[in-house]
């Protein structure tokens, strides 16, 4: 026998909250938006099985690390040196450098030159494996400015070589 939704009370979502698992109450409370007796018994519920705020902050700061890591951590376009890439290696604190967590910038780069910085990240990295990101922080623009600098001095050193053999033909030309 279904009941429809509209017409369901306080003790009709309590009873069916009494039977999800832990992880899903979780999941509805961090999705919010529940109409308000199913918000009461919700939180009734949780109350019941000892669970809080703290449940929930948990759980969305994994479900952001999971995006992050889908969005940042994956990146589809590499080829041949042109793409997105993740590029530098600063440590933010000495506990960071303890646990192996550096900061990196995501960079759109062309003939392996970093060109436009997109956001940086802290990230772990794994031997052999995508680095796991841990969050997102501020631009670092020591970083950015690492980069720019090593893109201009290859930039000015394909320039040299250009006008070296413009004039070398031109002096043999004479």
């Amino acid at each position: 026998m279904s009941i429809d939704a509209a017409s369901k009370t306080t003790e009709d979502f309590l009873t069916q909250y009494q039977v999800l698992s832990d992880e899903s109450l979780t999941q509805l409370a961090a999705e919010g938006g529940l109409r308000q007796d199913a918000d009461i018994a919700l939180k009734a519920e949780m109350r019941r099985r000892s669970m809080g705020a703290n449940e929930i902050k948990v759980l969305r700061e994994r479900q952001e690390k999971t995006r992050l890591q889908m969005m940042v951590g994956h990146n589809p376009y590499d080829y041949r040196g042109s793409g997105l890439q993740l590029r530098g290696n600063k440590f933010l604190g000495e506990s960071d450098r303890h646990r192996a967590i550096a900061t990196v910038t995501r960079w759109i780069v062309f003939l392996s030159m970093p060109t436009i910085p997109i956001g940086s990240y802290r990230v772990k990295k794994h031997l052999n494996a995508k680095p796991e990101i841990i969050g997102k922080v501020p631009l670092q623009w020591d970083q950015v400015f690492e980069g720019w600098k090593k893109a201009a001095t290859i930039v000015l050193g394909i320039v040299g070589v250009m006008i070296g053999v413009v004039l070398w033909e031109r002096l043999q030309g004479r």
